[in-house]
């Protein structure tokens, strides 16, 4: 996945205590990372909709020159869809990432100077991340994964 994505690393005990216990009863977490990966895309897709980060706060608003040039109903980084319809998720057996294909997604994640002579600053407009909800989503993925394999 070309273009920007986000590596979390699990540094919360509880969540790598799950993942060592699922480990322990199967060698497959690929249906786990697959619904993990699944759910964190509908909550980036979320974030466009919502125009706010993973922490909930509020994207910058449009430059004046922006608002000119597309009006003051313009919606944040889905003028025209391109980036939005471009997320998607890939999964493996021991990770889920979620990210996109564009080049130019990175400067809207982060911010930054773009444009000839990069005279332009691009306000940093966080989509991808793991906010609070999406932790103890992640959480109750892995619990349910770990009832079903102990059941098994």
């Amino acid at each position: 996945m070309a273009g920007v994505k986000v590596a979390i690393t699990v540094q919360d005990d509880g969540f790598r205590d799950a993942l060592t216990r699922l480990l322990a009863v199967t060698a497959n977490l690929k249906p786990a990372f697959d619904e993990i990966g699944s759910a964190l895309l509908a909550t980036t897709e979320q974030r466009f909709e919502a125009e706010a980060g993973p922490d909930g706060v509020p994207w910058a608003a449009h430059s004046a020159a922006t608002l000119l040039r597309r009006g003051s109903s313009a919606r944040k980084l889905r003028d025209k869809g391109h980036l939005y319809a471009s997320l998607t998720y890939a999964s493996s057996r021991l990770q889920a990432e979620v990210g996109t294909n564009r080049i130019y997604a990175r400067i809207h994640q982060l911010g930054g100077k773009a444009g000839r002579g990069r005279k332009v600053t691009i306000p940093a407009r966080p989509y991808l991340g793991v906010s609070a909800d999406d932790r103890t989503m992640i959480g109750e993925i892995l619990t349910d994964h770990l009832a079903l394999a102990v059941r098994k």
